[in-house]
């Protein structure tokens, strides 16, 4: 489980660094923050493939991956502040955008690429690492009851 995930993890870390690669081909001028994009991509990448891992170990058909997709995934993309900020939702949605991993994912890559808010930052992280921490020992709890059962 740990392998799989921080494979998947390290996957997301260089795929994360194409975006950045043609923001800067358009214009984005670099900056050296940027060096830091991997490594978010990394401890995001390790966040969500343990979620996955976990809904895997959860779900009895292949058919309920879609209401993952559709109830989690979706929500969670729509709300990260990638699209549009988050000053235009309603207050008590802005709020629970601000516990959705990705939002922070968000944040430091634009801190990355505007200039980095250590305090705010520092906190992004940590929510991050929560978040991969959270999800692969729930994953591996999961998966241990089901193999066992």
């Amino acid at each position: 489980m740990t392998g799989e995930v921080l494979f998947l993890g390290i996957r997301a870390g260089i795929y994360g660094v194409v975006p950045l690669l043609v923001a800067i081909a358009f214009g984005l001028p670099p900056a050296p923050a940027m060096v830091l994009v991997p490594f978010i991509g990394v401890l995001t990448g390790v966040g969500f493939a343990a979620l996955g891992m976990l809904f895997a170990a959860l779900v009895t058909t292949f058919d309920g991956l879609s209401y993952v997709i559709s109830g989690v995934v979706t929500p969670l993309f729509l709300l990260a502040g990638s699209f549009f900020p988050l000053t235009r939702m309603p207050g008590w949605l802005r709020v629970t955008a601000q516990a959705n991993p990705l939002y922070h994912c968000v944040q430091l890559v634009r801190d990355c690429a505007f200039g980095l808010n250590p305090g705010a930052d520092l906190v992004h992280v940590g929510a991050l690492a929560l978040f991969a921490v959270l999800s692969w020992r729930l994953a591996i709890w999961r998966t241990r009851a089901r193999l066992v059962a």
